[in-house]
């Protein structure tokens, strides 16, 4: 195969790597054939260059996928959606009743939600999310402002 098949293979195994999550499995193989391309540029046979596709893939292989493993996996992966809301903070602006079920806050952001708790809350105060449940948001009072308002 020649040179320029070799870097045409190259770049269509990097488009299918950058199209599937993975651990850099196609990005081995396209620096394989790039490395084959290489050495049919230089005058290598056939036999040589698919020598030295399947040498670098696998050695790549076996190289890469452990340590993009170990690099993945140390990434805490961060909430986002409505799960992200959860630990913020909400200034609650209609007083929360638990026993009617209403209640509003007001994110810092700037969003207005309605709110429920397990205790009732005043005007004015702050409280933390704790979850999302459908349309509205559980909060409670954080332990350390149980009792403050700001």
């Amino acid at each position: 195969m020649p040179a320029l098949w070799w870097l045409v293979l190259s770049l269509i195994l990097l488009v299918i790597e950058m199209t599937t999550p993975g651990l850099f499995f196609f990005a081995c193989l396209a620096v394989g054939a790039l490395l084959s391309a290489l050495a049919a540029w230089l005058g290598m046979g056939p036999t040589a260059t698919w020598l030295i596709f399947f040498g670098a893939s696998a050695i790549l292989i076996l190289t890469v996928a452990p340590l993009a493993r170990r690099w993945t996996k140390r990434i805490p992966p961060s909430p986002v959606g409505l799960a992200s809301m959860t630990g913020q903070r909400a200034r609650v602006t209609e007083a929360l009743d638990p026993a009617s079920g209403h209640g509003q806050v007001r994110l810092e952001g700037g969003a207005t939600w309605r709110a429920t708790s397990d205790v009732p809350i005043a005007v004015d105060t702050w409280v933390q999310i704790v979850e999302v449940v459908g349309t509205r948001l559980r909060v409670s009072i954080p332990p350390a402002a149980s009792s403050s308002k700001e």
